[in-house]
């Protein structure tokens, strides 16, 4: 009897996926392999708190930038709140509170990389979970954070053409 291994439905979700980290990815040469599950997480950790963090100093020099931050606030928490759940079932250590310094309000090119970022580390540390469920999960979260690297990106062409 062979292991159980990821679902029909979490494949398709992946797959549905994949075409848009294709698209998100045209401007970066290498894939990084995470070697474990605890480093795709942390990784993940690490961007998700630098985008929050300078996306709040971004609102404080562009007001009308405060809902977007709210939104992507909001769905990073939920986010943060599902790899805990994650962490504790994969039997990994809890995720280690890190202040992500601001420093002067970022340029929305500068948050849109981050983004980027983060949605790469999301489909690039998919393999290295190798548990279906944990799979499915960070699949959703990418969905949502490639979601908000559209807006950035619209963003970013907006003031291309305004300025």
């Amino acid at each position: 009897m062979s292991e159980p291994g990821p679902s029909r439905r979490s494949l398709l979700r992946v797959l549905a996926t994949a075409p848009l980290a294709a698209l998100v990815s045209g401007q970066r040469a290498e894939a990084r392999d995470y070697a474990s599950a605890a480093e795709v997480l942390a990784e993940i950790d690490r961007l998700e708190a630098s985008l929050d963090a300078r996306l709040g100093a971004l609102t404080i020099a562009v007001a009308a930038a405060g809902a977007l931050a709210r939104s992507v606030q909001a769905d990073h928490d939920r986010h943060r709140r599902a790899r805990a759940g994650l962490r504790r079932r994969l039997g990994l250590a809890p995720r280690r509170e890190r202040a992500a310094a601001a420093g002067a309000p970022p340029s929305v090119e500068v948050l849109r990389a981050i983004a980027q970022d983060l949605v790469h580390a999301h489909a690039e540390g998919l393999p290295a979970l190798r548990d279906a469920a944990a799979v499915d999960l960070l699949a959703r979260n990418m969905v949502d954070d490639a979601r908000h690297l559209a807006i950035l990106q619209m963003w970013v062409e907006a003031e291309g053409q305004g300025g």
